[in-house]
């Protein structure tokens, strides 16, 4: 997948957005046909959520201990 998104790049100029017809309009309307409600910043919202459950589940952190800095 690397490779490719390399490839996809290579005829970008480095201040050129990658997917330059992707915008958050777009991205969201597509998002609600799948779910109501459904946006870009909900599901980044629940993304990362998820991700620190995930990880605060693996036990590796001492909430009496370890601070978020």
């Amino acid at each position: 997948m690397q490779r490719h998104l390399r490839k996809f790049c290579e005829a970008k100029q480095q201040n050129m957005d990658i997917f330059e017809k992707i915008n958050a309009g777009r991205l969201n309307d597509f998002m609600k046909e799948s779910m109501e409600n459904l946006s870009a910043k909900v599901f980044r919202t629940y993304n990362a959520s998820h991700t620190l459950q995930v990880e605060l589940n693996k036990g590796k952190i001492d909430c009496d201990k370890d601070s978020v800095d």
